[in-house]
């Protein structure tokens, strides 16, 4: 029988119903704090939300341990102090006394104790998401931020290249956001956006400021923005591709998508007219960031932007061109190898998604957006930055409560 952490159960999330475990009434209280905690990012109060009702909605698929007197005893016995985990593993080992059990967690530290001090075997959970989010925090003192400074050639974080690495005090204040180059911390270097079609636009956030750095640099050629809802990944792409577009870095930008349908929404079948025409709805996002369906025929028509269909990319050599894929978490792993294939002198390849909008089944099991992160992750050509924040307005936000 597993018994399983509160870690754990943030990274099994469905695969918690593939069999019986067990947990203590202590990881439902932490799942229960996460939720609303402030301090928490997105992702972890998303994915506390999932597994809080997936518990609800599968009550006999589990057993709760809730602590009483004798735990706290033992975790008396053991010398360990009262906390949240070793409560946790101190239930796991009062069930274990009468019951078969391996007690399942991520956290290093958990490991270790619940071996070397509960006697509990221990099992690791497959991690089969993507968790690189394309940089690092690090809080450190000053002492250390000096030490930091004096040798950023060492890459004592154990950085990727081209990961970024945010470095903030021991009030949570942001001090400097670097990216390890290979050789080097490098402090990061964007401008702000200024053009004809999007105005004047500058990040909304430290994640942000990230993304500009990555689309801006001009040594990365696969550059990927992954996000919440609202968190900024099209009108990134959108506003920095337009700009270089104008500084004529690039000839064009071709939007290309997977026509995919929304999950459970009902096909309005055939479109009518031409191919621009049937393809059109799917390029709205970039369109309401330049001016809207008017904005977007304008640029088609200067020969800026051209649109072109996933199914009709094979055989092509895209020169001069930023190849933009939005929605991109409802593509494969062999679609975003053929989207590679593509890329020829001084082009780049752009995508943007987010791994909760998938739309059908076949993407779950095979997600080239989540496998293209996890192998080229490390690469020089390669760049990813994860949002964090919905930027869209207050109302938009609150689509995240409702998961």
């Amino acid at each position: 029988m597993k018994f399983i952490d509160t870690n754990g159960l943030l990274v099994l999330q469905n695969r918690l119903l593939d069999e019986q475990f067990v947990i203590s009434s202590k990881s439902l209280e932490e799942l229960e704090h996460i939720k609303v905690s402030a301090n928490k990012d997105q992702d972890i109060k998303y994915k506390a939300r999932q597994v809080v009702r997936l518990l609800e909605e599968n009550e006999g698929k589990y057993q709760v341990v809730i602590p009483d007197n004798e735990t706290f005893e033992i975790i008396k016995d053991f010398q360990l102090e009262i906390n949240p985990d070793n409560i946790i593993m101190a239930c796991a080992y009062q069930y274990s006394q009468n019951n078969d059990i391996i007690f399942y967690t991520n956290d290093i530290c958990c490991k270790l104790i619940a071996r070397n001090r509960f006697g509990l075997r221990v099992g690791e959970i497959k991690n089969k998401t993507c968790n690189y989010k394309g940089y690092k925090t690090i809080t450190v003192d000053d002492t250390e931020m000096a030490h930091f400074y004096q040798n950023l050639k060492t890459n004592m974080y154990d950085l990727l290249i081209n990961q970024y690495l945010i470095v903030q005090n021991q009030q949570n204040e942001i001090i400097d956001k670097l990216i390890w180059n290979g050789e080097t911390h490098k402090s990061i270097s964007y401008r702000q956006i200024n053009n004809d079609f999007t105005g004047k636009i500058k990040p909304k956030n430290i994640q942000q400021e990230l993304a500009f750095d990555l689309l801006q640099d001009k040594n990365t050629t696969i550059k990927i923005l992954t996000g919440v809802y609202g968190s900024g990944k099209d009108y990134l792409m959108t506003s920095t591709a337009i700009d270089l577009i104008r500084q004529k870095r690039y000839e064009k930008i071709m939007w290309v998508r997977n026509n995919i349908e929304v999950k459970n929404s009902k096909p309005i079948g055939f479109l009518p007219n031409g191919m621009k025409d049937k393809l059109l709805p799917f390029a709205m996002p970039m369109a309401d960031h330049v001016g809207g369906k008017d904005g977007l025929e304008l640029l088609i028509g200067q020969g800026k932007v051209e649109i072109e269909h996933l199914g009709f990319i094979r055989g092509r050599n895209i020169e001069n061109t930023i190849i933009m894929c939005s929605e991109a978490e409802n593509m494969t792993k062999e679609h975003i190898q053929l989207l590679l294939s593509r890329i020829g002198d001084n082009s780049t390849l752009w995508l943007n998604g987010d791994f909760r909008q998938i739309d059908s089944n076949i993407f779950e099991s095979n997600n080239g957006l989540s496998s293209i992160i996890n192998k080229l992750k490390g690469n020089s050509r390669f760049g990813y930055v994860q949002l964090q924040k919905t930027e869209r307005s207050e109302t938009a936000e609150l689509a995240n409560l409702l998961d």
